[in-house]
């Protein structure tokens, strides 16, 4: 079915006029964000719309920008919920109702798109976009009548807008006008003949008329236009194989593996081509590709195999039958072509018994072409009926008996997935490549390196008690990202950690400078002498919830690091040790077993649970606390109890967006889908932007049940 959304989204930035000076802010925010939303720096955008939407919750404008920024983030849940916010406070705000309309059409859900751009046409009846939008969704129903009359509508009040000549277009080739079709494609070409879509939206229906000669004229004019479109190669090749030009067919094919190198459908029709010029190894190359992209085309894989019983390759063929039959076992050349492998293995009971299960079910076969060609009904006829064409087929086919035709795209529209690697987070980060883990543990520092943008500054009474006495000239902070100690601040810090021992060594010293070397010390991975700090002072000061946490977390680097140095060197090694964990130094002793090495290890985060969970006893509020002891009960795959550890440091802090990544991350992986998208998007929506990459990857689509007023 030919589709093509054109998603009309109109932008407009503009900054209000002056107003009283305690709306100054939210103004210029809302600017800045409308201005980074403009430049495709979605991730920040929506950084600023959090900062209004803080102070002037009441505001429609905000979450329908924002909601518009998730959007392009494919975050499409959450940008249905902020969407929903804005209408709530402003039912009139037309293109909040076009851009939940387009997210419901990428859903497919047609009829709930159609409602809502039907509901912005109440407002704003000429509105180009809602028409368009929805014009393509009745298309997509099969409601191609009453489409064109909303492109009808749309070219009534502008006669020179030409995409509406091509979704008209589109829709009366589906409503059987044909003519009517080739009237609109003809006049965007008569009125821009430098709008390859013209030329190619007229050329495929050619193709699909049978004109090929026409096709070709057309589709020569597109790829003079845009030569780097692979999937225009495509179908010029398929319009040359019907001219029975098998070179120029051939040079299309190629020229699409040079522009994308992973396209399978274009390595299989090259495979065919040169099965049918009789370069059969070269063809089982290219079918081999094929499947080393798509492992499970079984229609390749019966394509080589009958290549492989023509080159005498009869063990590797049977390899590729066995798996075919077990498929498709009503396909009856599968038993015919594993017959003659197995025969040529002198395995001849296998053959007679696979020749007689093909004559069986081709006798079934002709029974029922039988009684279909006296009742008039056979498919092939109507197929072809009025044709003079070479078979192909569908990419979409995956009927095995067709496994030897040529494949043309569904669609002349057909958009491969795009996927790109960005230098930053401004674009589309939900399709940057990235490793996917839990964001790490929280500990004091003097050295942060945070990356979310526009973070509100995480505050702690402890911490800021301790800064109050300014026992260092930097303030500690609470981080899980710290800069590298390297080079001369390496030097800078062990000056530091010279100055503050001697100031230790004063009579009327604060003890808490112990904590503050024992961060100096954990900054260069110093983990002996900063553990002996902080337990140093908890001799003199038990309950001191700082020196607890920061021993926790020095201890956890510690096995970390120590696991991450054993893993290197059994991957250097190549060795395979029994059990998954490996610990210390001590690991390499060899009079000590894996298990023992695995208790040891336990009992390492047995010591950061014990300091957690002391911390937790004498500050409840102390988020982080619960946040990194949630790590601890994931590492021991004790997912539901590190669940509910991110749930309380959500309660504690509403905007704790590691907490709501790694809830999410770990319901995704408990199956529950619809609840870690949700927490996902919340993440992203706090400027944890690699969130969207795992909502495209892993996320549901399905809307969370979250109300208006629960957002709120």
């Amino acid at each position: 079915m030919i589709q093509r959304y054109i998603l009309l989204l109109i932008v407009v930035l503009s900054i209000g006029s002056p107003k009283a000076n305690a709306q100054i802010n939210t103004d210029r925010m809302l600017s800045i964000g409308k201005n980074a939303l403009y430049f495709e720096d979605y991730v920040l955008a929506i950084q600023y719309f959090n900062k209004v939407i803080r102070v002037k919750p009441y505001l429609s404008e905000p979450y329908f920008f924002r909601g518009l920024a998730k959007y392009y983030l494919e975050d499409y849940n959450g940008a249905e919920v902020d969407l929903n916010t804005a209408l709530s406070k402003n039912p009139f705000l037309v293109d909040a109702y076009n851009v939940r309309g387009i997210i419901k059409t990428k859903r497919k859900d047609h009829e709930q798109a159609i409602d809502d751009y039907t509901q912005g046409l109440k407002v704003e009846p000429s509105n180009v976009n809602l028409l368009i939008n929805r014009g393509q969704s009745k298309s997509a129903l099969e409601e191609y009548d009453s489409a064109i009359e909303d492109y009808n509508k749309v070219l009534d009040k502008n006669p020179t807008m030409l995409s509406a000549y091509l979704t008209r277009g589109m829709a009366k080739i589906h409503a059987k006008d044909s003519v009517g079709a080739l009237e609109d494609f003809t006049t965007v070409i008569e009125r821009n003949p430098y709008m390859a879509d013209g030329f190619a939206s007229r050329g495929y229906l050619y193709y699909e008329m049978g004109k090929y000669e026409d096709a070709l004229t057309d589709f020569n004019k597109v790829i003079g236009l845009k030569s780097d479109v692979a999937q225009y190669y495509m179908i010029r090749g398929s319009i040359r194989y019907q001219l029975d030009d098998l070179r120029g067919t051939m040079s299309d094919f190629e020229k699409v593996i040079e522009l994308e190198p992973q396209n399978a459908m274009a390595y299989n029709n090259r495979g065919i081509l040169r099965a049918q010029v009789g370069d059969l190894n070269r063809a089982i190359e290219d079918f081999s590709r094929v499947l080393a992209i798509n492992p499970d085309d079984y229609l390749v894989l019966y394509q080589r195999a009958q290549i492989m019983v023509q080159l005498g390759q009869y063990r590797q063929a049977l390899n590729d039958l066995n798996i075919i039959v077990e498929q498709y076992p009503n396909f009856g050349a599968g038993y015919q072509t594993r017959s003659i492998a197995k025969q040529n293995l002198n395995d001849e009971e296998g053959a007679r018994l696979d020749y007689m299960t093909a004559t069986k079910i081709e006798m079934e076969r002709r029974d029922k072409s039988t009684l279909a060609q006296a009742t008039g009904d056979t498919a092939e006829e109507k197929e072809s009926e009025g044709k003079r064409t070479k078979a192909t087929r569908k990419k979409s086919d995956k009927d095995i008996r067709n496994a030897n035709k040529i494949a043309v795209l569904d669609d002349f529209n057909e958009e491969e997935t795009d996927e790109q690697e960005f230098a930053s987070i401004r674009g589309k980060v939900q399709n940057r490549n990235i490793f996917i883990d839990l964001e790490p543990v929280f500990g004091l520092s003097y050295f942060s390196a945070d990356t979310i943008i526009n973070r509100p500054k995480y505050y702690e009474k402890e911490v800021a008690a301790l800064n109050n006495k300014k026992l260092y000239s930097d303030e500690l902070k609470i981080t899980n990202r710290e800069i590298e100690a390297q080079g001369s601040r390496t030097i800078q810090i062990f000056t530091s950690i010279n100055e503050v021992a001697d100031e230790l060594n004063e009579s009327d010293a604060d003890t808490e400078l112990l904590l503050v070397r024992g961060v100096l010390y954990g900054a260069v991975a110093n983990y002996t002498n900063s553990i002996s700090h902080y337990s140093k002072l908890l001799d003199e000061q038990p309950d001191n919830v700082l020196a607890l946490f920061n021993r926790a977390y020095i201890r956890y680097k510690m096995v970390e690091e120590i696991r991450a140095m054993e893993e290197e060197k059994e991957q250097v090694s190549d060795l395979k040790l029994q059990g998954s964990l490996q610990v210390k130094n001590n690991s390499a002793d060899p009079n000590l077993s894996a298990k023992d090495k695995e208790v040891e290890y336990v009992v390492d985060y047995d010591l950061v649970m014990a300091d957690l969970n002391r911390v937790i006893e004498l500050s409840p509020n102390f988020e982080f606390a619960y946040f990194n002891r949630g790590i601890l009960h994931c590492l021991r795959r004790d997912f539901l109890q590190g669940v509910e550890d991110f749930s309380k440091a959500i309660e504690l802090n509403p905007d704790f967006s590691e907490a709501y990544f790694n809830r999410g991350l770990t319901l995704i992986y408990l199956e529950k889908e619809e609840e870690g998208t949700g927490d996902l998007s919340k993440a992203g929506e706090l400027g944890i932007y690699k969130a969207y990459n795992v909502i495209k990857r892993y996320g549901t689509e399905k809307l969370a049940s979250e109300s208006v007023e629960e957002k709120e």
